[in-house]
C-alpha cells in the first residue's frame, strides 16, 4: 500500500492478513505531498482535479528538483517564465514524486503483485501513470491501482480503530461493574 498525504507518503508492506511487514516514509522534503501539488496549481492557475489530466496530455515533461519544496517550487517559477507550458511542469513534478514512491516500494521489499494508492492524490491520474512508467522504468513488476474511496483509506482505519477501542473500553467497563 502507498499512502501519498498532504505531507508526506508512505509506503506500506502488508501480508495477505493485513499485518505490517514493513513501512517507510519520506524523509526529505514536502516536495512529494499533497500540499506541495495544490500550491503549485494554485500557482499555475489549475484546478486540483485538472492536475492529472493535463499532465497525462504532456508532450515533453520538464525535470523539476525532488530535493525540496522551495527548490522545485523555484524550479516552476523559472520554467513559467522561460514558457514551459502547464502541462509539461505538471508531468515533470508528477515524475519527481513517482520516482521517490517507486523508492519507497523498493526499500519496503515490495517487489511483485500490487500495491493500492491511498490518500488524498490516490485519484490524481497523472501520478498513478508517472507511478506505472518508473515502475517500468525501474523494472519493478508492481501494479500501482486505485480506487474511488482510497482518498478516505484513513478515516475509514481511523473509525475502524475508534469502533474496536470503544469496544474494548466498554468490555472493561462490564467487567469493572459486575
Amino acid at each position: 500500500m502507498v499512502d501519498i498525504g498532504a505531507l508526506n507518503g508512505r509506503a506500506i508492506y502488508i501480508d495477505e492478513r493485513g499485518k505490517v511487514l514493513s513501512y517507510k516514509m519520506t524523509s526529505q522534503c514536502a516536495s512529494g505531498s499533497g500540499q506541495f501539488l495544490e500550491n503549485i496549481a494554485r500557482y499555475l492557475g489549475v484546478a486540483v482535479e485538472e492536475i492529472g489530466p493535463l499532465s497525462q496530455s504532456s508532450k515533453d515533461p520538464e525535470k523539476v528538483s525532488s530535493i525540496c519544496a522551495v527548490l522545485a517550487e523555484t524550479d516552476v517559477i523559472n520554467m513559467v517564465s522561460r514558457g514551459i507550458a502547464t502541462a509539461d511542469i505538471l508531468k515533470g513534478i508528477h515524475m519527481s514524486m513517482a520516482s521517490r514512491i517507486v523508492k519507497l516500494l523498493k526499500i519496503t521489499g515490495i517487489k511483485t503483485g500490487t500495491a493500492l494508492l491511498t490518500g488524498g492524490l490516490a485519484l490524481d491520474t497523472g501520478l498513478l501513470a508517472a507511478i506505472q512508467e518508473d515502475m517500468i522504468a525501474e523494472k519493478v513488476t508492481v501494479t500501482a491501482r486505485s480506487h474511488p474511496d482510497s482518498i478516505y483509506a484513513g478515516a475509514i482505519g481511523a473509525a475502524l480503530w475508534g469502533a474496536f477501542r470503544h469496544g474494548k473500553l466498554a468490555e472493561l467497563e462490564g467487567a469493572v461493574a459486575a
